[in-house]
């Protein structure tokens, strides 16, 4: 009572608050990504399981990240005002992100004997990670200032990246020597801690912090919740078919089927065709997602400064080079600090590119369906990201990791033509024209 009757500043109220409530937030999410994406694929490419094994269990396991589009428009019609438009769902995601993981830790199956069983429970696991999300986004278009969004962006995916890292080191450490019981146990302790967030911090002033708790309902909790079905799919449906939504959606499109083709290709050069351990691939992969977490911070107020979009163009136009150059230099792969290198660069570029996409997104966002909207686009960016895991499948048969890397290299630059056609100002003419 003593701590309610002094309560915390609410997220409004409070920059740094916000920014670091939000990077915790998307940290949580990073865990299960850690595990099913870093840690499980190299213990997989380790147990000699195959690339079609390996991709196919990232793009099934992250599957649940591309029905984000069904949970924008839910989350926008229920709400429980007293608690705030988003913290309800964020509790609801969070508690069941504990709960998969503590069955993960409860019935442990082994990735070669239980293959559908770990994917299964990775599946479930994300379920909630992509609900977390969409919470958060949402969150995220409601509390943060237009001049705070590169900068938002880079804590939240600064967040996440540092969830992803610490995660995949952890969890591959603990695969190692105990078993996935552990890892799940480990995750389950982090997000666990990071419950206290939402838990104890308010959106608006004068919230309530549990349903039973004190508080009042405020006039800015009231339209999200109002709004009828009809309302939000009419509205959602012609903001999403401007011709630079549809634009944009393509770029990032191209960057992450890029990603997950990245990301099912890694553990098996590193693991089995250049002999990595499973703990020093994890542990480089956490080392390189820290470092562009920390850079990409850094770099927001720069980006702020000169354009998300001028700042896009030229690191898709490096991202080009660089893999076409990697692409070239396979005959020197087995060079440590080559590939070393190369997975370096590629995870900052990447950081850099994706701070600077999603703040184009936020800026295409209609207010009044910005968060179906939003997470319309991040559920479009994470289906292609499953897709390009699962293009590992057919790419692994037709030709060899170089090939792959060049394959990779025309969706950027595919990506580098297409940032010439965007235009805002037509955008926000197009909306002033549906208002």
């Amino acid at each position: 009572m003593h701590a309610l009757s002094r309560p915390l500043p609410a997220l409004t109220d409070h920059k740094a608050l916000r920014l670091a409530a939000l990077a915790l937030l998307y940290c949580a999410q990073g865990l299960p990504i850690g595990l099913f994406q870093v840690a499980i694929p190299a213990y997989m490419a380790s147990l000699g399981m195959t690339v079609a094994e390996v991709g196919g269990f990232i793009a099934f396991v992250f599957l649940p990240w591309s029905f984000k589009l069904v949970a924008g428009p839910i989350m926008d019609r229920f709400t429980f005002a007293p608690m705030g438009n988003r913290r309800p769902w964020v509790l609801f995601a969070q508690s069941g992100l504990l709960l998969s993981f503590a069955l993960l830790a409860l019935l442990h199956p082994e990735p070669a004997s239980q293959y559908w069983s770990l994917a299964g429970l990775g599946f479930l696991s994300n379920v909630f990670s992509a609900l977390q999300d969409v919470a958060v986004d949402g969150l995220a278009v409601d509390i943060l200032k237009p001049d705070e969004r590169a900068q938002g962006n880079a804590f939240m995916y600064g967040g996440q990246m540092t969830g992803i890292s610490l995660s995949g080191a952890l969890s591959s450490w603990a695969l190692a020597n105990q078993g996935l019981t552990l890892a799940a146990s480990l995750m389950a302790m982090g997000v666990l801690l990071i419950l206290m967030v939402p838990l104890f911090l308010r959106e608006h002033p004068g919230e309530r912090l549990l349903p039973w708790s004190a508080g009042t309902e405020r006039p800015h909790n009231l339209p999200a919740g109002s709004k009828n079905w009809q309302t939000i799919l009419i509205g959602l449906f012609r903001v999403i078919v401007l011709p630079m939504s549809f634009l944009l959606i393509l770029i990032e499109a191209c960057n992450r089927i890029t990603s997950g083709v990245l990301i099912g290709l890694a553990p098996i050069v590193t693991v089995q065709d250049l002999g990595w351990t499973q703990l020093a691939y994890a542990n480089w992969i956490a080392i390189t997602g820290v470092t562009a977490a920390v850079l990409g911070v850094l770099c927001s107020p720069w980006i702020d400064r000169i354009g998300a979009l001028r700042v896009l163009k030229w690191i898709v136009m490096f991202r080009i080079v660089m893999f076409g150059l990697t692409a070239a230099l396979e005959p020197y792969w087995g060079i440590h600090q080559l590939f070393e290198a190369f997975l370096m660069i590629n995870a900052v570029a990447t950081q850099l590119v994706t701070v600077t996409l999603i703040a184009l997104f936020m800026r295409l966002c209609a207010q009044r369906v910005a968060a179906s909207q939003f997470a319309v686009y991040m559920a479009l960016a994470n289906m292609t990201y499953s897709l390009g895991s699962g293009l590992m499948v057919p790419l692994s048969h037709w030709t060899h990791p170089a090939g792959i890397m060049l394959f990779c290299a025309i969706l950027i630059a595919l990506m580098w033509l297409l940032i010439h056609w965007v235009n805002f100002e037509r955008h926000e003419l197009d909306l002033s024209r549906l208002d």
